[in-house]
């Protein structure tokens, strides 16, 4: 009888034998699942885990023939959607961005790469939320309400942006909505101020390798600049109350004369406002009509005249502080404040030469140790 037969004949062996059968075909039930793909492979096997499931399949390709491993991710669990955030990349954006803002697809580029090197520049500094922080966050969120004010100046005789002029984004914090709009109107000049002086340092380093050349950044506050620099347009975004903001930055505008017309805020907010702030802005309009998207943001843009940000201004019932001098002129060391004629400012420590003996004020001074005991 051939060794194999005698082998078999053993219960002892058959028993094991049947049991490894059964236990593999238990395993293999709830492990695998046999599943047939008439488009592209013949067989495969698929083998699921909680949340991943890795494809085998036996696939010839032109140059090698091997065991493909492909990896699709199933999260069982529920997507959280995060609210206005869009892909760059999508169809929505394209739209928007082609098709109602009238941009180019270089353009398109630019405000793409912004949204990653927010992103990135936010890993270290914060100059957005943290919370959810993507790059599809940073343009459905943040770039793109950033360029509805382009619909206000396209759609408006009276509010245009013409070639050359002036543009002052107050409170810029990580580049909105200067960057943005800088990127779609390259013939207009952008100053972007913060009072924050590592956030304006990642703005400038995002336009330089933007390529912007119309972006100029000034570390300091508004009151800082001089009060001889008008801007045709100030740009604002959340930064404070309105009346607040117009105290900070009604000086900046022009005034209207016999050459040319007086300046505008724009300002990006949302919440509730009151009527008698609404009854001054030349133009109201929700964020979400002005891109004709209704998923885009839940902020307005409201845009107001010279005067009516002076009387704002004279409303919020608080003095401006003005600080002359910004920041960002200081040298280092302090070299840029000089005493007169040689003089020791009050409080100041006299430098002493190497041929100047220390002075101490030890000078008639005995120990108690050393006096005479009486």
């Amino acid at each position: 009888m051939p060794l194999t037969l005698q082998i078999f004949r053993s219960p002892v062996i058959l028993w094991w034998c049947l049991s490894v059968c059964i236990i593999f075909s238990t395993c293999s039930v709830d492990a695998f699942q046999v599943t047939r793909d008439q488009n592209r492979t013949p067989w495969f096997f698929v083998y699921r885990s909680n949340s991943k499931r890795i494809r085998l399949s036996n696939r010839k390709t032109d140059s090698l023939m091997l065991t493909t491993l492909q990896l699709s991710v199933d999260d069982t669990s529920s997507s959280i959607s995060i609210p206005f955030s869009m892909d760059p990349t999508s169809d929505a954006a394209c739209h928007n961005l082609r098709d109602t803002l009238q941009l180019s697809s270089e353009q398109h580029q630019q405000l793409a790469k912004l949204a990653v090197l927010v992103n990135a520049w936010n890993a270290d500094i914060n100059l957005i939320s943290r919370k959810n922080c993507s790059r599809d966050v940073v343009f459905g969120r943040h770039i793109l309400p950033s360029l509805a004010p382009l619909s206000i100046f396209s759609e408006s005789k009276e509010l245009q942006l013409l070639p050359g002029q002036s543009v002052c984004d107050v409170g810029t914090g990580g580049g909105f909505p200067g960057l943005p709009m800088a990127i779609a109107r390259p013939d207009l000049d952008f100053l972007l101020v913060d009072s924050v002086g590592k956030k304006i340092r990642a703005v400038q380093d995002m336009a330089d390798q933007l390529g912007l050349k119309n972006v100029h950044t000034f570390h300091g506050r508004a009151e800082s600049l001089p009060s001889s620099r008008k801007f045709d347009w100030v740009m604002g975004r959340s930064v404070a109350a309105i009346p607040t903001y117009a105290l900070w930055v009604y000086h900046l505008l022009k005034k209207k004369s016999d050459d040319e017309k007086c300046g505008h805020l724009v300002y990006l907010i949302g919440g509730d406002i009151d009527d008698s702030i609404l009854d001054l802005a030349v133009h109201d309009e929700d964020i979400s009509e002005l891109l004709k998207h209704p998923f885009v943001s839940d902020k307005r843009v409201l845009v107001f005249p010279q005067p009516a940000v002076h009387e704002l201004a004279l409303a919020s019932g608080e003095k401006l502080q003005v600080h002359r001098g910004g920041s960002q002129e200081r040298r280092p060391g302090g070299k840029n404040k000089k005493l007169g004629s040689g003089s020791k400012a009050r409080g100041q420590w006299q430098r002493r030469g190497i041929t100047t003996p220390k002075s101490r004020g030890y000078e008639g001074f005995r120990r108690y140790d050393s006096l005479d005991k009486k």
